[in-house]
């Protein structure tokens, strides 16, 4: 309870407040009492201290430390009998209190003793904690028979605001509004909303309840904000009551405890609905594309509440977050074996990023997950589609899904199919073209599949003859130290990857155009050639694209 509520008790009727005045809004706990100079060692955060300063009479300076040391504990306040051994507090001591706001109270006048204030004060602050509790738990019932009985997260938002006649916003943890009373709809609202994401934008995760002020010069009311995080397997968000002024009674802020706690239990109600309904999803599809679906009849029938329906035309996508160039069959790995809760909160992020960018494009899609790929069933249109197009598209979501969330990730493509039984089909040529994409040593890319590329006519050359062609070519290399020789085979490799033209090169590579320059003339040198000679540059460019079979066999 505040310190001034439990002044206002018939007990410190007779009480007067010689000094800190404004800090009689501190939360008082526990009351405790001090006849020896080294009490503070024993005092607790919220302790309002009685004493007759006994051993002050003599150094009334050491008032001064006193009160200093329990204003930096935060404890509530100083309640003196100073008539008691005639102790006179210094006007230094009063001075420094009203700056610190500290509250010193004068209880001369009490007619009780320290033992019976202190078992009053006790017994009041028991009872206040009794209701407080009582309060709680009646909210909290209330809350929880709303969500029993089908309401959701915005009717609750709608009682807490009749209960508390504030505006009430609720920020997801990307600081996104997505829920609010009614306040909000008027315009000059809009700034409060601003002023706060402005301000949680630069605080990390907040795992406490906080009062805050905005200081934004654009609020005019609604300044004094006190927030509740939620959270249920992971952190969901915050909830934010506005006020003119601080809340003088401690119910408001159990009100907003209670409120965030059952929002979190709905939260929690919701993404275990979503994770049932995902994982029908994801088991529909994995069985389409594994072929454990004999007939194309059975697939229209369990795909129809995805959309599914023939005639119609399908393309599929595999998408998977960008890490230490993941080859070959590792990006196939089963990783539902993942028990590490951050881990699957992480894919979870991903999944509605992912989710969200793809609605930006305005085509109709299905997403769903695959061991540790995301799979996309893009439906074509029956009218002009253009693929280029669509790829473009693409390319631009990667970057702003890296810009904006810091989230890199690569997709293959798959060929369209229009027998829906053909979908696995399309899901398997957008791993493959996943995989080469990987190979290639590419992040961030779009790989459309091909039904024999390069790499593809490379396997079916014996490793041995690949191996002596790569080391026969570069051979002439092994004269030169260690990181020369790796340097001047990177400046070839993206020499001929920038189609041979030095500016893009030396961007490429951070450096100057003569420094390019004097690379390839180095190379020239070494190997006796000239690299525009269409021979040797074919020649060349085959045994860098060997490379990465080499190291993946």
């Amino acid at each position: 309870m505040l310190l001034e509520q439990l002044l206002s008790n018939t007990i410190f009727s007779k009480m007067q407040v010689i000094a800190g005045h404004n800090g009689l809004n501190r939360t008082v706990q526990t009351v405790n009492i001090m006849d020896a100079p080294d009490i503070i060692h024993f005092l607790r955060p919220g302790e309002l201290l009685l004493t007759n300063g006994y051993f002050m009479k003599e150094k009334p300076a050491m008032l001064l430390e006193l009160m200093r040391n329990m204003n930096q504990l935060k404890c509530a306040g100083l309640a003196v009998k100073t008539k008691r051994f005639k102790l006179d507090i210094p006007q230094e001591v009063l001075q420094e209190a009203n700056r610190i706001q500290f509250p010193i109270i004068e209880i001369s006048s009490v007619g009780h003793s320290l033992g019976e204030i202190l078992q009053h004060s006790t017994s009041i602050i028991l009872d206040n904690r009794n209701e407080e509790l009582q309060y709680s738990l009646n909210i909290h019932k209330r809350f929880s028979t709303m969500i029993m009985h089908g309401n959701g997260i915005d009717e609750i938002m709608d009682a807490l605001t009749q209960l508390l006649s504030s505006p009430i916003l609720l920020f997801s943890s990307k600081l996104q509004v997505t829920a609010q009373s009614q306040h909000f709809k008027h315009s000059h609202m809009q700034s409060v909303i601003t002023a706060t994401e402005a301000v949680l934008s630069h605080i990390s995760v907040i795992p406490a309840a906080v009062k805050l002020c905005l200081l934004d010069p654009a609020v005019r009311n609604y300044r004094y904000i006190e927030l509740y995080p939620i959270f249920t397997y992971r952190h969901e968000g915050y909830l934010i009551a506005y006020q003119p002024q601080q809340a003088a009674s401690s119910k408001y802020g159990l009100t907003l405890e209670q409120a965030s706690n059952v929002i979190g239990i709905e939260m929690s109600k919701q993404y275990a609905v979503k994770e049932r309904s995902r994982r029908y999803k994801n088991e529909f599809f994995s069985d389409l594309i594994d072929g454990f679906i004999g007939s194309e009849q059975e697939a229209l029938h369990r795909g129809k509440k995805y959309g599914l329906r023939s005639p119609g035309t399908w393309l599929l996508l595999a998408a998977r977050k960008d890490e230490s160039f993941h080859l070959g069959p590792s990006i196939t790995k089963n990783s539902t074996s993942l028990a590490d809760e951050r881990l699957i909160s992480e894919r979870d992020v991903q999944y509605e990023l992912i989710k969200r960018q793809l609605s930006q494009l305005g085509e109709t899609f299905v997403l769903f997950t695959k061991n540790d790929l995301f799979g996309v069933l893009l439906f074509i249109p029956e009218t002009e589609w253009e693929e280029a197009v669509f790829l473009k598209q693409l390319a631009a979501m990667t970057e702003q899904l890296a810009a904006q969330s810091q989230l890199s990730i690569s997709l293959g493509v798959g060929n369209p199919v229009s027998n829906v039984l053909d979908i696995g089909l399309s899901y398997s040529e957008a791993v493959k073209a996943l995989q080469i994409g990987y190979q290639m040593k590419k992040t961030r890319f779009i790989q459309s599949y091909q039904a024999k590329d390069v790499s593809y006519l490379f396997r079916l050359i014996p490793y041995e003859e690949l191996k002596h062609f790569y080391e026969e070519t570069f051979r002439p290399f092994s004269s030169s130290e260690e990181n020369e020789q790796k340097e001047l085979l990177r400046t070839l490799n993206v020499y001929f990857d920038t189609q041979c033209q030095l500016v893009e090169t030396s961007k490429q590579l951070f450096v100057h155009r003569n420094t390019v320059i004097y690379r390839l003339d180095k190379c020239e040198k070494l190997m006796g050639i000239k690299l525009k000679d269409p021979i040797e540059s074919l020649r060349l460019r085959i045994a860098f694209a060997i490379e990465p079979l080499l190291k993946n066999p």
